[in-house]
């Protein structure tokens, strides 16, 4: 896979070239990014040919993205509102004695227990490895239910904090890394980020073969594919 750069009708748009047969543009939010995913092998004037013809829905598609209203970061104070897997919840910091630590509630929302006088910097850290916690769990039950029936196993899986990819799979070394976002988002993107970093262990490109497992695994995989888009 190698990415280049060009410029088309004063639009910069990423090219990577993969093992693929199809041409495939994508418009990112919230920044309108542009990417082609296209053949390896393809010329530079058929790439330009695509997104010529396809430039009427990129700019469109440009202009919804900056109408999109901006997403307020999370704070830490008490009833502020926190993704946890796709809704959000209050968090409410309860301070007394004893040991720090979280508990969940889906009617109450996310409590966070710290002493008097804890520095923001040690709530969030609570917090993320609280989120880290429970994203580890959903992980390790989705490897159960989905390595059998995959056909593969993983050697381990790992959580970093990914800005262009939900995960990625090391081949000769059967690891998964995992986006620690994804702990923010619904479940079922989750369950297609493993599937799809599983299937790499059947299929290493995205190719034709790699879309028909997905198919096979995941019927509905390109409809929750647009919520992590």
């Amino acid at each position: 896979m190698r990415k280049e750069h060009i410029v088309i009708a004063g639009v910069a748009v990423e090219v990577w070239r993969k093992s693929v047969k199809n041409y495939i543009v994508v418009v990112h939010a919230p920044d309108g990014r542009v990417r082609i995913s296209m053949p390896r092998f393809a010329p530079a004037v058929r790439v330009r040919e695509v997104l010529m013809s396809q430039m009427e829905w990129i700019r469109a598609r440009q202009r919804s993205c900056k109408a999109l209203p901006a997403v307020a970061k999370p704070v830490m104070k008490d009833g502020a509102e926190h993704l946890f897997f796709g809704k959000t919840y209050p968090i409410h910091i309860c301070e007394g004695k004893g040991r720090h630590g979280v508990r969940f509630d889906r009617e109450i929302g996310i409590t966070l227990r710290v002493r008097p006088g804890t520095a923001i910097a040690a709530r969030w850290r609570l917090l993320d490895r609280w989120y880290r916690e429970e994203l580890s769990l959903r992980i390790r039950e989705l490897l159960d239910k989905w390595q059998p029936i995959v056909g593969r196993e993983a050697a381990e899986y790992r959580i970093k904090r990914m800005k262009t990819r939900w995960g990625t799979c090391n081949i000769l070394a059967r690891r998964l890394w995992l986006n620690f976002k994804l702990v923010t988002m619904p479940e079922e993107c989750l369950e297609l980020i493993v599937v799809h970093e599983l299937v790499h262990l059947l299929e290493r490109e995205h190719s034709h073969i790699f879309y028909g497992h997905m198919d096979r695994l995941l019927p509905n995989w390109r409809c929750t594919n647009k919520l992590l888009k």
